[in-house]
């Protein structure tokens, strides 16, 4: 197997269950020996980073597929007479990341991480903070819901960038020096992918976060500028009001075929385990390329 000494980075775009398809391209680079020096993630990609530094790619896929398989519904009415959540998604998600989470491996690594975050507003436990989630929170999953479904068009919304302005949100950057133990390792995944009410507002040191994609989906801008980086994204909006400076010296991967499983369909255990394998089948029809930019 071809060796590179080279500083790589590896950014991974949130996405929801999308995501998948980053977890299975990592487990390609990794299992080929690429040596990745930076990684980063947003939402469910920085999830897949931290599964890829756990090495614990196919563990995860195995153990997020049997939750789906038991999940019938995204939207459980039954629980709204109990006095509980409706969506599962968080309580799924939770359980996924702290099964396939490896502190032990994050403490120890020297491979530098970036995960990203929209910090929103003070925590104050009063009426204000219930003010200012009732109006941010329906907002924000409308917009979301609609800009994700222009996505799947090819059309850039800016509903989300339109909130992000009024609400004067701001992105935070979280570094290896964050993720301090296991708890703070599964919150900082949880406040990266908060898409309230989906996965709850998130609050951590005194203030409420957000889905860091809300800003900046692929975090091309924070990795080291002379290390040879490589993207996956799942839509060409992505890529839009990218500087061209951050794109350079980048190889990028995204499906070449449409991703058999929507961002917040946590029913479909067929689709992950797909989406997942999409990412191992694209990365093996790219190796070649991404051999040859590693090597040029």
């Amino acid at each position: 197997m071809r060796k590179k000494k080279s500083k790589i980075a590896l950014a991974i775009a949130g996405g929801g269950c999308k995501a998948l398809y980053g977890l299975g391209v990592g487990y390609k680079l990794r299992t080929w020996g690429i040596k990745i020096n930076e990684i980063s993630g947003v939402s469910a990609g920085a999830a897949s980073a931290l599964m890829i530094l756990s090495e614990n790619e196919e563990e995860s896929i195995e153990y997020f597929e049997q939750l789906l398989m038991r999940n019938k519904s995204n939207f459980h009415t039954s629980n709204l007479l109990k006095g509980k959540r409706p969506f599962p998604h968080e309580s799924m998600y939770r359980r996924t990341i702290r099964h396939a989470i490896d502190f032990e491996k994050l403490k120890k690594t020297k491979v530098k991480i970036y995960i990203s975050a929209i910090r929103a507003f003070p925590f104050k436990n009063n009426w204000e903070d219930y003010y200012n989630q009732i109006m941010l929170i329906p907002q924000t999953m409308q917009a979301v819901i609609l800009d994700d479904k222009d996505k799947e068009k090819g059309i850039q919304g800016n509903r989300v960038r339109k909130i992000v302005q009024d609400w004067d949100l701001k992105e935070v950057i979280f570094t290896n020096k964050d993720i301090k133990h296991a708890v703070i390792a599964e919150q900082l995944v949880l406040i990266s992918s908060s898409i309230p009410p989906i996965i709850s507002f998130q609050n951590i040191n005194g203030e409420y976060y957000l889905d860091g994609g809300l800003v900046n989906n692929l975090l091309l801008e924070y990795h080291d500028p002379k290390a040879k980086k490589i993207a996956i994204y799942y839509e060409e909006t992505t890529l839009f009001g990218k500087k061209e400076e951050c794109m350079q010296n980048t190889y990028f991967i995204k499906p070449q075929r449409k991703i058999p499983i929507h961002t917040f369909d946590y029913t479909n255990a067929k689709g992950a385990r797909e989406a997942y394998e999409m990412g191992k089948e694209d990365a093996e029809k790219h190796k070649d390329k991404l051999y040859a930019f590693l090597e040029s």
